[in-house]
């Protein structure tokens, strides 16, 4: 060694600045450690997993899951560089596996390996979610109802699927607690009942867009928490009076409902054949449905009459040409009366 060499004052080998080297630098240091123990908290009916902000959805696999535990179980020392971590999971039962950890790395420019192992526990917990959904939870109510009529069983279904559409939209979001509780059919129309009263709104709103109507809030206080009151919340949703399929006798004229949107309604005018959307509020008389029609077998045009005939009963009537059809002998039609006027449908 050339005697104006640098050496360590600790153990007399070669040091560029004369200090400590490296290699005792490092020997006296804890570089890393690991946590002995860890648990991974699951829901068993949903799968969603718990951390220090609460639940989430999750739907990784139980290896990513445990791999990901162990890596946050090992602390290292902020002076470590290029560290190398491997992992090897045992699963040593259902609910525990162990995570044998190598690591290595560079440590004041000398080369440094460790090893440990972290034992990974697995817990089972009711989540939030399904907690509140097996105990019934709900905190608002849907209502649809129709002005002046029964739903129809279309109408219900369809706004079934707004409202699981609507709840896996808003779970896609984040937020986990609206969900639909359940669904009820009754006499007059359907209940929706609703975990959040975010989730009550927005199926309100939707259907009420994509199927007509209009909806009101009524609130119910049930109780107070920590000074705050708590109300349960009624969407009452009433459709429009009329549906598609029904026929009306609107603006002097005979329409077929086409559909409702919004506060309008579009029908086909019967005399013109010329589709129309007015107000809802427009004044109008229902005349019946064209499921309810009569069948009638076009017998014969005269002109502009066409001869139908009920092939039931023999009966026969006359009606005028609707000239934006073209109705020809031998083809079926249905008919509607408004008293002694009979309309083709």
């Amino acid at each position: 060694m050339d005697l104006q060499e640098a050496i360590c004052p600790k153990c007399g080998g070669p040091s560029p600045s004369g200090d400590i080297c490296g290699k005792c630098r490092a020997s006296g240091v804890d570089w890393f450690s690991c946590e002995n123990r860890v648990r991974l908290v699951r829901c068993p009916n949903c799968d969603s997993m718990q951390d220090n902000t609460g639940w989430t959805d999750c739907e990784r696999s139980r290896e990513d899951l445990e791999y990901e535990k162990a890596m946050s179980a090992i602390h290292l020392s902020q002076d470590i560089q290029n560290p190398e971590i491997s992992i090897n999971l045992v699963e040593n039962s259902k609910n525990r596996s162990f995570a044998h950890i190598k690591i290595t790395g560079s440590l004041y420019n000398k080369p440094v390996e460790g090893a440990c192992t972290v034992e990974i526990l697995w817990q089972h917990d009711s989540c939030d979610r399904c907690s509140r959904y097996h105990g019934n939870y709900w905190q608002g109510l849907v209502q649809l109802r129709a002005d002046g009529r029964k739903t129809t069983n279309e109408e219900q279904e369809r706004a079934k699927r707004i409202a699981y559409q609507t709840e896996e939209e808003l779970q896609l979001l984040g937020d986990r607690l609206s969900f639909v509780t359940r669904m009820e059919e009754g006499r007059e129309g359907l209940d929706i009942i609703v975990g959040t009263q975010t989730l009550g709104e927005q199926i309100s709103r939707y259907i009420t867009k994509r199927m007509g109507g209009k909806y009101t809030l009524h609130p119910t206080l049930i109780g107070e928490k920590e000074g705050r009151r708590l109300y349960r919340i009624t969407y009452a949703i009433r459709l429009p009076r009329y549906t598609k399929g029904d026929v009306i006798y609107i603006r002097n004229t005979y329409g077929e409902i086409l559909g409702a949107e919004g506060k309008t309604i579009s029908y086909l005018d019967l005399v013109s054949g010329i589709p129309r959307t007015v107000p809802e509020s427009t004044t109008a008389r229902y005349i019946g449905s064209v499921k309810d029609g009569i069948p009638m077998l076009v017998i014969y045009q005269d002109g502009e009459t066409l001869g139908l005939m009920n092939e039931e009963t023999g009966t026969t009537e006359e009606v005028p040409v609707q000239s934006w059809r073209n109705i020809i002998s031998g083809e079926r039609v249905h008919i509607i009366r408004d008293n002694d006027r009979v309309i083709v449908v």
